[in-house]
C-alpha cells in the first residue's frame, strides 16, 4: 500500500514533499488510514476536523480522537463544531447536504488564511463506484458518471488507486484504531443504500468492480474534456460579446444541431440546471421579456434571441436632487445638474437634458422606473406607460432594470434619463428658470 500510494501521487502529480497539506479526517477507517500514510511517507500536513454535533456524545468522541491523533504525530489541528440542524433549517436543506456546504466552506478559509497548497481527502474507489450510481439514479447525464476528480483545483484524493476492501485490510494489518460512525450503518441515506445493497450485488456479478468503474468514469472525463472544447469553440462562434455578458442570435443558434443539449452544457457554467434549460423551447415561444435565472445570471427572451447577462445589484431606493445638488452618480450614470437661464439653453449640446424649475419643484428625486409609472412625453397630450416607451424605444428587457426616471415630490414622472423630459416640464417662453441635466455616462453603454 505505501509503495502503491507514493507512486499513485507521483503518477498523477497530484503534490509534493515540499507542499503544505490540509488533510480532512473524520475519524473514520478512510482518513485515518491516509492520515497514517501521509504520515509514513513523511509528507507535511495539518489536519481539520468538522464535528457537525449530529450524533451528541459520538460526535464528541469522534473529536477527541482525532485531536489525539493529530496530537500523538505532532500533526496540527484544526477543529470546528456547527450547528448543522439549525443552518439546514437556514438553507431549507437536508442535513447532509448541508454538512457538506458547511465543511468545504470552512476548509476554504482554512486553505487561504493558512497559505495551504492543497485540501486533501480520503475519497477512494468505492466512493467513486457509488457516486456514480447515484449518479445514474438521479439522471444527472454524462457529467455525472466521471465520478470523483482525483485532482480537482485545490482537492486532491490520493486513494483513489484502492478501495475500501484494501483500506480496511491495510488498517487491521497495522492495528491502526479509528473510529466507527454507526449512523453509515442505515439505509436512511442514498448513498448508504446503494453502499450496503446496490455494489454488493454489482460485486457478485463483478468482483472487481470498483477498477472497472473506475476505468470508465476517467474514459468519461476525457470524452467530457474533449466535448467541452468542442461546445465553447461552437460557443463562441455563435453568441456575441457584451457589457456584462452575452447575446444568444435564434438565426446563430438555429443552427447547431442538438441546441438544447448545447445550451445545457454551456449554460451549466452559469449556474442554470437541467430542467431551466428544457424551458428554454418555451421561452422562444413566450413574450418578449420572459427570464429564467441562477444566482448570480439572467437569460432573457428578446425579440431575436436570449441575452445572457450577469445579475447587477441596483439600488432599489431613490436619490434626492436638491437646488444645490451639482453632481449625482447613481448606479453607474454620472450626472451633473447646472441652473442656467433660459437664453442659455442649447439642444444641440450632447447628452444633456433641459427641465423648466420656474416653480422651484426641489427636491426632485431620481429612481429606477417601477411597474405602474407613466409619464407625458414631449408634444403628447396623454400620459403613457414607462414600460410601453422603453417597448417603443426597443430597449432590451434584459437591460431595463437599469433605467432610471426622476420625479417630483408627488411622484410623477418628469423625466426618462437619458434623453427624455415630460411635457409638464419642458422649456418654453414663459420659463425663467431651467435646470440642465448632463449625462457623463451613457445609461446602456455596450
Amino acid at each position: 500500500m505505501l509503495v502503491a500510494f507514493e507512486n499513485y501521487i507521483k503518477k498523477n502529480k497530484l503534490f509534493s514533499k515540499q507542499d503544505k497539506l490540509l488533510l480532512a479526517v473524520s475519524g473514520g477507517e478512510d482518513s485515518v488510514c491516509l492520515f497514517h500514510l501521509l504520515v509514513k511517507n513523511n509528507y507535511r500536513f495539518s489536519v481539520a476536523h468538522c464535528n457537525f454535533q449530529l450524533r451528541g456524545k459520538e460526535s464528541k468522541k469522534d473529536e477527541e480522537f482525532v485531536k489525539t491523533l493529530a496530537k500523538n504525530y505532532h500533526v496540527p489541528f484544526f477543529s470546528i463544531r456547527f450547528d448543522t440542524k439549525k443552518e439546514a433549517r437556514k438553507l431549507k436543506a437536508g442535513a447532509q447536504e448541508t454538512a457538506r456546504k458547511l465543511r468545504y466552506d470552512w476548509f476554504r478559509e482554512l486553505l487561504e488564511k493558512y497559505k495551504f497548497d492543497k485540501l486533501i481527502t480520503a475519497h477512494h474507489q468505492g466512493d467513486n463506484s457509488e457516486t456514480m450510481v447515484i449518479n445514474l439514479l438521479r439522471s444527472t447525464g454524462i457529467s455525472g458518471l466521471h465520478g470523483i476528480p482525483v485532482n480537482q483545483h485545490q482537492i486532491a484524493r490520493p486513494l483513489m488507486f484502492t478501495n475500501r476492501e484494501k483500506i480496511s485490510r491495510f488498517i487491521h494489518k497495522h492495528r491502526i484504531a479509528f473510529r466507527l460512525d454507526k449512523s453509515n450503518l442505515s439505509d436512511h441515506y442514498l448513498r448508504n443504500a446503494v453502499r450496503h445493497h446496490v455494489m454488493p450485488a454489482l460485486k457478485k456479478i463483478e468482483p472487481d468492480i470498483d477498477e472497472v468503474l473506475s476505468a470508465v468514469s476517467g474514459q468519461v472525463m476525457e470524452f467530457e474534456q474533449l466535448a467541452y472544447e468542442l461546445i465553447d469553440k461552437e460557443w463562441n462562434n455563435t453568441v456575441q460579446v457584451v457589457e456584462r455578458g452575452f447575446k444568444l442570435p435564434f438565426e446563430a443558434l438555429h443552427n447547431i444541431r442538438n441546441m438544447e443539449a448545447f445550451l445545457y452544457y454551456k449554460l451549466k457554467d452559469y449556474g442554470f440546471n437541467k430542467t431551466q434549460v428544457e424551458m428554454l423551447s418555451d421561452i422562444e415561444n413566450a413574450q418578449v421579456g420572459k427570464k429564467i435565472e441562477s444566482p448570480d445570471w439572467e437569460l432573457t427572451r428578446e425579440r431575436n434571441g436570449y441575452a445572457l447577462l450577469k445579475k447587477e445589484e441596483i439600488v432599489a431606493g431613490q436619490t434626492e436632487i436638491t437646488s444645490g445638488t451639482k453632481s449625482l452618480d447613481v448606479n453607474g450614470l454620472a450626472i451633473v445638474f447646472k441652473k442656467i437661464s433660459p437664453l442659455k439653453v442649447d439642444y444641440k449640446q450632447s447628452g444633456t437634458l433641459f427641465m423648466d424649475i420656474s416653480a422651484n419643484p426641489f427636491p426632485l428625486n431620481i429612481r429606477p422606473w417601477k411597474k405602474g409609472d407613466r409619464m407625458q412625453p414631449l408634444g403628447m397630450k396623454g400620459s403613457k406607460k414607462i414600460s410601453d416607451i422603453l417597448t417603443d424605444k426597443k430597449v432590451e428587457h434584459s437591460i431595463r432594470q437599469q433605467q432610471l426616471v426622476i420625479v417630483d415630490k408627488e411622484g410623477n414622472v418628469l423625466s426618462l434619463l437619458p434623453d427624455m423630459i415630460s411635457e409638464t416640464c419642458k422649456v418654453d417662453s414663459e420659463t425663467v428658470k431651467v435646470l440642465s441635466i448632463h449625462i457623463k455616462t451613457p445609461l446602456f453603454a455596450k
